[in-house]
């Protein structure tokens, strides 16, 4: 689990073939090199599936979205799979508006894998 920084906690979690990001707060550019580092770590691993499960925050903005995407080329170009958990609220609503979420591999609160 990351140290709070600002208003951003990271849980992290370990599967037999994933590692699961689960952030809390806000996921916004003071909060952003928190993430990226937990990201990086995580995809050091290089797990067959990373999960950002990006449903309990209250709030992401264009930073946060571009680091989704940014985790996404990472995953493609080493043959490995991204998927994010969205919720159903505010966070959603952005990658929906976005039109991102057809282009990333959402999974319900439920979906194991």
């Amino acid at each position: 689990m990351s140290e709070p920084s600002g208003m951003l906690r990271i849980d992290r979690t370990s599967h037999a073939d994933q590692v699961v990001l689960i952030m809390h707060g806000e996921l916004a550019s003071d909060t952003l090199p928190t993430a990226q580092d937990e990201v990086t770590a995580a995809e050091a691993d290089a797990p067959p599936v990373l999960v950002l499960d990006l449903a309990p925050l209250d709030y992401v903005d264009s930073s946060g979205v571009r680091l989704v995407l940014l985790a996404q080329h990472v995953a493609e170009e080493a043959g490995r799979r991204l998927a994010v958990r969205l919720g159903r609220g505010h966070t959603r609503r952005v990658f929906d508006m976005l039109g991102l979420t057809s282009r990333l591999e959402v999974l319900d609160r439920d979906d194991a894998s």
